[in-house]
């Protein structure tokens, strides 16, 4: 069987829907499935089943393509489902209606789905995503986290992840606490005016560092590193860099979303917060009580290695694969 796991054609390779189909493509080879990741474009290969890795972006494209619909299977990954769908769920309805199998992260993704796609009830199942625990890990005994504090804040420079309002919070941190926190913003350019707002953001502040795209193989050292990693969403489906950075036992204060809210526990496995005072209250919490956020940053490790391995995805989605071309084949054969 051959698997095209299909990415949205503008996806840097560290982008987050090409680090999950790569990391898919690894689990489904170790199962002995023939998967292959590729970005959109016109004149994709000839697979058995493609995988669309953004129901918007590339599931729409590969039905205007003429792909069988019976051959496609798409995994909503977060801008598609909580900016495109919320938006206008309509046109995206109406086109997607042909497809059987649709995957979502989490519980409360497949809700929003079925809110305005009722009739998908027995089309839409949950799949959580994982993360390589053994690439992403806690640093060793000996190793100890940058002094100042060190913030770090991972993802594509783009509109939703408000990376420019991210300095204006820690410079707010700065200032009432008085503490000299320093800022590593890691990850491509995705948006020129969002890029345009975090160089202006980042002017005449020499404790920022925009690192620009970083390799996936150098953020484990960036998460053991930081004493806090900050996430500022707008909208998130699961992220990849925050499960990461869980699993490397690093610290998380993220914006109180419903993806985020999926992974941190507030005060158990990370801290969340709506507005710049709470931001303020959280980094305050870290360094005045380094017990709890020890005890924060265990749980999110334990969290991690107890809910997204990446064998229990790999399988997960290799059944679906299957179910597809059983169907596939009973057509053909006239079953």
């Amino acid at each position: 069987m051959k698997i095209g796991l299909i990415v949205p054609p503008d996806t840097p390779v560290t982008g987050g829907n090409f680090v999950s189909a790569e990391r898919l493509q690894r689990g489904l080879n170790h199962l002995g499935l023939n998967a292959h990741v590729e970005r959109f474009h016109p004149h994709l290969r000839d697979y058995d089943v493609y995988h669309a890795w953004n129901a918007v972006q590339v599931g729409q494209r590969l039905l205007h393509q003429g792909i069988d619909p019976e051959k496609i299977v798409v995994t909503w990954t977060g801008t598609d489902l909580w900016g495109d769908w919320a938006k206008d769920p309509g046109p995206i309805r109406h086109t997607l209606s042909s497809l059987r199998h649709q995957v979502v992260f989490t519980p409360n993704a497949r809700k929003r789905l079925l809110a305005d796609a009722p009739a998908w009830e027995h089309r839409v199942q949950v799949i959580p995503p994982s993360v390589d625990e053994t690439m992403f890990c806690p640093a060793d005994s000996s190793q100890t986290r940058d002094w100042p504090p060190l913030v770090v804040m991972a993802g594509g420079i783009r509109p939703v992840k408000r990376s420019a309002w991210a300095i204006d919070l820690v410079q707010s941190a700065r200032k009432t606490l008085g503490i000299d926190f320093q800022l590593a913003i890691l990850g491509p350019v995705r948006d020129g005016e969002e890029w345009e707002r975090v160089v202006q953001a980042a002017q005449d502040k020499p404790w920022v560092q925009v690192m620009g795209e970083v390799p996936k193989e150098q953020m484990g050292t960036w998460y053991q590193r930081a004493t806090i990693v900050l996430n500022t969403s707008r909208i998130e489906g699961v992220s990849n860099a925050l499960m990461e950075a869980m699993s490397c036992g690093a610290l998380i204060v993220a914006s109180n979303i419903h993806g985020n809210r999926y992974l941190i526990e507030d005060g158990k496995t990370g801290l969340l917060f709506d507005t710049p005072e709470e931001l303020i209250a959280a980094f305050r919490l870290t360094l005045d009580h380094p017990q709890e956020a020890d005890e924060m940053r265990k749980n999110a490790r334990l969290r991690i290695l107890s809910r997204h391995l990446p064998s229990h995805e790999a399988q997960a989605y290799a059944l679906i694969y299957r179910q597809m071309a059983w169907s596939l084949c009973s057509k053909g054969c006239g079953v």
